[in-house]
């Protein structure tokens, strides 16, 4: 019995650009359970905005695999881990669920009630492009992938560019969604949201900060017009966050790493169907393993953002194909994870 942990690079085939700053590399945490014969995989995502460190995550896990002891490890895992080591604790929870799962025999989709049948389109996310011959570009690559569903990361500071990038991107034929990454002060926001209700953009994600007085503002400046639904995601960081933007928001973003782990998750999602939310489920810049885990939870959304595997790299593993905007679970065991060098 061994629990193993390791920081892991996955290096960008592009510069990747949201208001927070531009990557060309991004680093997480990696785990391998060993337990009677069976391995469980896990991912912990380290964006360079979260208080998660690799040191913090890494110090954690390596205490609780000297117990090597797998009822030790679920109880540390149930009891949950610093602000510092979230990305190790959510590695960890993630692959004592893939380990469950493939005790069992099934995948975790199927363990879990859930109906393949039921996955939403996938969207694909492009990244804020710094001039028009880079916008098209990368606009081409995905319609040449097969994807019709685009979420453009905006919300440049510069409000001029951010609106002729989506004048670009309206000209193509396609579903186009916007995530601002809070880039938008609600002046700004309250100027564009009607004429992107016009243009029936499918959703706007963060328009604006996270501050719960910014959004108020919005709802108001905003009150007699048009506009596509808001979706949450910086705003919504704890459970708690549900309650103070209730009434503000149309959707929420749930990503593993701000719930903690794939139970946690299905909590925020039971939540937000209870609040009358939508539910948007994506990801962050994370291997194969991270998007896979992701990926069992897709029946659950109304908008899917996995990241395509030839958009970020998935090595060293993956447990899901895309074709087009069609995401298929695997039908193997756990989280149907499988050495990307096999897969051609």
């Amino acid at each position: 019995m061994k629990l193993e942990a390791e920081r892991f690079t996955i290096r960008l085939p592009r510069p990747f650009r949201i208001a927070h700053g531009a990557s060309l590399t991004r680093e997480t945490i990696l785990v391998h359970i060993h337990c009677e014969g069976i391995d469980g995989y896990g991912e912990g995502a380290l964006p360079p905005y979260y208080p998660s460190t690799a040191e913090a995550s890494l110090s954690w896990l390596n205490s609780i695999g000297r117990k090597g002891d797998l009822t030790a490890w679920e109880s540390e895992c149930t009891g949950g881990a610093p602000a510092q080591a979230a990305a190790g604790h959510v590695a960890l929870e993630i692959a004592l669920q893939d380990l469950k799962a493939r005790k069992a025999g099934k995948p975790l989709w199927q363990l879990w009630g859930m109906n393949p049948a039921a996955v939403p389109a996938c969207w694909r996310t492009v990244s804020m492009a710094s001039s028009e011959p880079e916008l098209s570009d990368m606009l081409d690559t995905a319609v040449s992938h097969g994807s019709t569903s685009i979420k453009l990361k905006t919300g440049s500071g510069d409000f001029a560019w951010d609106k002729q990038c989506i004048h670009i991107a309206v000209a193509r034929n396609i579903r186009l969604g916007l995530d601002v990454n809070e880039g938008w002060t609600p002046a700004q926001a309250a100027e564009i949201l009607p004429k992107l209700g016009e243009l029936n953009i499918a959703f706007v994600e963060q328009p604006i900060g996270r501050d719960i007085a910014e959004w108020r503002e919005l709802r108001t400046r905003t009150s007699e017009a048009r506009i596509p639904p808001l979706v949450a995601d910086e705003a919504l960081q704890e459970r708690d966050d549900f309650a103070r933007l209730r009434g503000l928001i149309d959707g929420v973003n749930v990503k593993l790493l701000k719930a903690g782990g794939l139970r946690a998750a299905l909590d925020w999602i039971s939540l937000a169907r209870e609040l009358g939310m939508q539910v948007m489920l994506g990801v962050m810049i994370e291997t194969g393993i991270a998007r896979t885990a992701a990926a069992q939870l897709a029946p659950l959304a109304d908008w899917l953002d996995i990241d395509p595997p030839d958009s970020i790299p998935t090595a060293p593993m993956i447990g899901f194909e895309i074709y087009g905007d069609r995401l298929v679970l695997s039908d193997r065991p756990g989280l149907g994870l499988v050495d990307v060098a096999s897969t051609g």
